[in-house]
């Protein structure tokens, strides 16, 4: 597993890239690392040592020292006390996959990189429900192409990229900008990114399964959301007016302060400033957050013709294996962050290159050749990249 890597640098989330591992931390880490090689697959031994050796814990002040004392996944504001280390791949199991077949990703129990930080109610904790019976996030981590999962260490670092979750992760720019909030507080899907090809495939919406397993409907925080929503939107008006409060703070800034990612529910007021894009002091000095190129307001988000294309929009992801049939079986292709194809020892700058490579034929279209196994199916780059060009000014609310 790659170090965490840097995210864009849109307000909205949390950007890990500044995150510094202390040297002492790093060695012990390698050390313990070494005692998970140890133990192998043997679950008791590896449970008997992650009791005693929970030291992804002591990283915990430089994680908070990134966006505060606020849960990454809900961006609700708890106390110190009561924020965790999260492994964003389980290390303990995983809940979709039986026991037997996959006791967790204990390899990754030291990897900074797995490192979320979350607050016990989306981690553990089921004492907001009366039932005792809340999904958390703790052991689950659903894929849409399950027979990618990695099952077993060993493998190179990049080819867990392979896997497709379906859990939105809060330092993926792309999966942070699926989710968006209304004025009731109420969490949703980006009207303008609708369900990707992938997702319509297996029938499943990950915006949706996000908001189910980390509880993200809680009444607490769709009550903080309101008040950052109204919050935001009453500076926004006074910017617009030019309105001074005699308080010392410039304008910009107070509204500023409220999407930044230090901020409780930076998520909602950001949802609340787009909501203002008639104002157009916010417009002006806000339209590098609002991201209003390409894809807000009717501007039309440019068509994909490249792989490289799919990977910038969010509909591909890098590390991804394409699978393609010829005359005497399968072959496998990975799909590299450029948009090139690597196939064997050669990389390729497009899908029929590699194509025409794989089959020895120049009677060949890679974009129908390639497909992507989701569940117990496969799709096509055509498809995905046909649904994605159809979709980019559709607003499919409620999906």
């Amino acid at each position: 597993m790659k170090d965490l890597p840097g995210v864009c640098d849109d307000v909205r989330y949390v950007d890990v890239s500044n995150l510094v591992v202390p040297p002492a931390w790093a060695r012990h880490a390698a050390v313990l690392k070494n005692r998970v090689a140890q133990c192998g697959a043997d679950k008791k031994k590896l449970t008997a040592l992650f009791k005693r050796s929970s030291y992804w814990t002591k990283l915990r002040p430089q994680l908070i020292a990134l966006a505060g004392r606020r849960c990454w996944y809900c961006e609700g504001e708890v106390s110190n006390s009561r924020l965790e280390v999260d492994h964003f791949r389980p290390k303990g199991g995983v809940v979709e996959e039986p026991e037997t077949a996959h006791i967790g990703y204990y390899w990754l129990a030291y990897e900074v990189g797995n490192f979320r930080l979350i607050c016990e109610f989306c981690n553990a904790s089921t004492d907001d429900d009366p039932t005792g019976k809340r999904v958390t996030k703790i052991h689950h981590f659903p894929l849409l192409n399950p027979n990618s999962r990695i099952r077993a260490p060993g493998v190179r670092p990049e080819v867990i990229e392979k896997e497709l979750p379906v859990l939105l992760d809060p330092i993926n720019s792309s999966d942070c900008d699926l989710l968006d909030f209304d004025s009731s507080g109420a969490a949703r899907r980006n009207d303008h990114r609708p369900r990707s090809a992938l997702e319509r495939a297996v029938g499943i919406c990950r915006v949706t399964e996000s908001i189910r397993i980390y509880g993200l409907d809680r009444p607490g925080l769709i009550d903080g959301r309101t008040r950052a929503w109204k919050e935001t939107v009453l500076k926004a008006n006074l910017l617009e007016l030019g309105i001074d409060i005699g308080d010392g703070v410039d304008p910009v800034d107070r509204v500023r302060d409220l999407i930044t990612p230090k901020a409780p529910h930076s998520g909602a007021a950001l949802s609340a400033l787009r909501a203002s894009r008639h104002l157009k002091s916010v417009v002006d000095h806000f339209a590098n957050e609002l991201r209003l190129e390409p894809a807000f307001d009717g501007i039309i988000q440019p068509e994909a013709h490249t792989t490289l294309d799919l990977i910038n929009a969010g509909s591909l992801k890098s590390g991804v294996e394409l699978v393609g049939a010829t005359d005497i079986g399968e072959v496998v292709a990975v799909l590299l962050a450029d948009g090139r194809f690597e196939l064997g020892p050669r990389s390729y700058a497009t899908p029929t290159s590699a194509a025409r490579a794989a089959t020895g034929s120049a009677d060949v279209d890679g974009w129908d050749f390639w497909h992507i196994g989701v569940a117990n199916s496969r799709i096509s780059l055509s498809q995905i990249r046909r649904e994605f060009n159809e979709s980019r000014t559709q607003s499919p609310s409620g999906q």
